[in-house]
């Protein structure tokens, strides 16, 4: 019947038929699909909504969980060089004619398979795995400034294995999350560090319908590469989110790590604040966001110079999503982001504009 509909609302039923009939079927996923396409052919603005309601239902009662996501990203400073050639040392000033931003194109890929256990009235649990992917096409001028550099010595691969909980008592809408990872990391193409790390995070709703989630984790790296710089990192977080009266989301995140390492180079500690604002009706179509990063870093010993490394990192973004734009379920997303990084050390001051296009599920 869909591929014999003659028009849009005839497709948009035969799918959504169908999409219910798997589901009937316990073939969740096939209808996760189906529901997908009845989206693309819906004629109005409520049809569209009614699946999404529909895709939420079916999703929540699939024992499988997919998530994939890609953005193509030119950047100004795809080497991720300092924003000065000059490395101070001791009082010394050297020159590296090579440490120059070299513009370029950053392509990213993530995708992760989840299986969840049949939940109970206060448990969900779930096992997963995941890959993340980098690439970097470096410009013309890489030639020029660096002609030993290769796009394979940027290209980062990362293979997580993971479980996942939440619990709660009953009757309460609070609840405990609980996680831990297995990863391994690859750089440049050669196997980089194995890493392991634990989280747990409380959840509950402050107010009216605002949330708070206070959180820790212990991350280990185990460095292949370079044994010395491995390390073990605790962090503790605050996470806060208001919907305001115009319906608009203000988000707020603070957090704190201390990473202790053998190394000089890598022992620090760090506090970070960041905070979004999500408009709640759209601009000229667009659902526009902002989101404003503020880290300050500093190292436990002096390494490069007298003075301990301390870096001071704003980073500011805007994200534009083309709901309107969508395919079988995907909206176009926009983000401008700029970074700067301000360091006591000359070859750890950076900054870079990076301008991304992804495609995210609206569903």
């Amino acid at each position: 019947a869909f591929r014999a509909a003659g028009s849009k609302t005839e497709r948009f039923l035969a799918a959504r038929v169908l999409a219910e009939a798997l589901a009937s079927n316990e073939q969740h996923t096939q209808a996760m699909i189906w529901l997908r396409r009845a989206g693309q052919n819906a004629p109005t603005p409520q049809t569209k909504a009614s699946i999404r309601r529909d895709y939420a239902y079916v999703r929540s009662r699939n024992p499988w969980a997919f998530r994939f996501a890609g953005s193509i990203s030119p950047t100004d400073n795809a080497n991720d060089a300092p924003t000065s050639d000059e490395i101070v040392i001791g009082g010394l000033v050297f020159r590296d004619p090579t440490a120059q931003p070299i513009p370029g194109i950053e392509y990213s890929v993530a995708a992760q398979v989840a299986y969840r256990f049949p939940a109970s009235e206060t448990r969900q649990t779930q096992v997963s795995v995941a890959y993340d992917g980098l690439r970097v096409d470096l410009g013309p001028e890489a030639e020029v400034i660096n002609p030993a550099l290769d796009n394979s010595d940027f290209s980062v691969d990362r293979v997580t294995l993971g479980w996942g909980g939440k619990f709660r008592r009953r009757e309460s809408d609070a609840y405990w999350d609980v996680s831990a990872r297995y990863f391994f990391d690859w750089n440049g193409g050669s196997r980089s560090q194995d890493g392991q790390a634990v989280a747990a995070g409380y959840n509950m709703t402050v107010g009216d319908g605002n949330r708070l989630r206070l959180g820790s984790e212990i991350e280990n790296l185990d460095r292949i590469d370079r044994p010395v710089r491995s390390s073990t990192t605790y962090r503790l977080s605050a996470n806060w989110t208001q919907q305001l009266a115009n319906k608009n989301v203000l988000g707020l995140r603070v957090s704190f790590a201390e990473t202790d390492s053998d190394s000089n180079a890598v022992a620090h500690h760090s506090v970070r604040a960041r905070a979004s604002y999500y408009l709640s009706e759209p601009v000229m179509t667009a659902r526009i966001g902002f989101a404003a990063d503020l880290r300050h870093t500093l190292f436990d010993e002096p390494l490069y110079s007298p003075e301990r490394r301390e870096d001071d990192a704003l980073a500011l973004s805007a994200t534009a999503t083309f709901s309107d734009w969508s395919v079988y379920g995907f909206a176009p997303v926009l983000e401008l982001r700029h970074e700067r990084v301000q360091s006591n050390i000359t070859r750890f001051d950076r900054e870079s504009t990076q301008l991304s296009v992804s495609f995210r599920s609206e569903y």
